[in-house]
């Protein structure tokens, strides 16, 4: 995709070049390629847009600066930053949940997902391409904030995104089945089903690992760590949350570091006690 693009602007076809370079940005970001890295990529990309005045790719752009550099920790963590232009675009919608997810906000994370998903039925609003991130990021964060007297309709996010991500995995399992398993091993949390769900975060951390999804290794030991931590199982949370640490390093997330780093210091506290 890189490549296509430096051919598109070589051959003077800027369109199918800058299509091609927002492509590669989001595939990068989704491959869980090293954060530092992608925003300099981005950067330059961001450079060569203005100076052929490409004002779809400036905007798209720009909206992948923002949320790349939130996710370091190098920029404001006000997730729902962005151009005024891009307000009415369900692109800018899917950036600020994504961001709101990684952050931590649940409660507004949840009404942007949802948000997206009336507006067209599915979840297919930010991209087509987006629909297996936005089923996990939907599904994750509803069984995070959900509570026995909660709506039907927050009740049934978490089954209806993993049914959507099965589907998904049909299709490519080197891209869905870590997914399908951690949120499998969500509902399994949820549910009180604490041997399974041992189980399928295990087969999730792995499955991650072998695909070389270092942000969803990451994603799949922190939640890990959040159930051990709830089971009481101290020990187990402290180990699988340092692994947690470690990959979020890798992806170079110095947010999501220091967010393990104060998981950490609690438990430590509360072994100390």
């Amino acid at each position: 995709l890189y490549r296509g693009f430096e051919c598109g602007l070589a051959c003077s076809d800027t369109t199918s070049g800058f299509i091609n370079a927002s492509h590669h940005v989001r595939i990068s970001m989704a491959a869980g390629k090293h954060l530092p890295s992608l925003l300099k990529t981005v950067e330059h990309l961001l450079d060569v847009a203005k100076s052929h005045g490409n004002m779809m790719a400036i905007l798209h752009l720009k909206l992948y600066l923002d949320t790349i550099s939130i996710l370091i920790g190098k920029g404001s963590s006000d997730y729902a930053k962005v151009q005024d232009a891009a307000l009415k675009s369900p692109t800018s919608l899917y950036h600020q949940a994504i961001r709101a997810f990684w952050i931590g906000h649940s409660e507004r994370c949840h009404y942007l997902f949802e948000k997206g998903v009336k507006r067209t039925g599915n979840h297919s609003w930010g991209s087509r391409h987006n629909s297996g991130f936005e089923a996990l990021y939907h599904g994750l964060n509803a069984l995070k904030i959900m509570k026995r007297e909660s709506l039907q309709q927050m009740k049934a996010a978490p089954r209806n995104a993993l049914q959507l991500l099965k589907i998904l995995s049909g299709c490519s399992q080197w891209n869905y089945r870590n997914k399908v398993q951690l949120l499998e091993a969500e509902i399994l949390s949820y549910e009180g089903r604490n041997d399974e769900a041992k189980e399928a975060y295990a087969s999730a951390i792995a499955s991650a690992q072998c695909f070389r999804l270092v942000h969803e290794q990451g994603l799949a030991c922190e939640r890990a760590g959040f159930h051990f931590k709830k089971i009481k199982d101290r020990k187990s949370a402290c180990d699988i949350f340092h692994q947690a640490k470690q990959c979020y390093a890798e992806w170079g997330s110095q947010m999501k570091v220091e967010s393990i780093t104060r998981q950490l210091d609690i438990l430590q506290i509360s072994q100390a006690r």
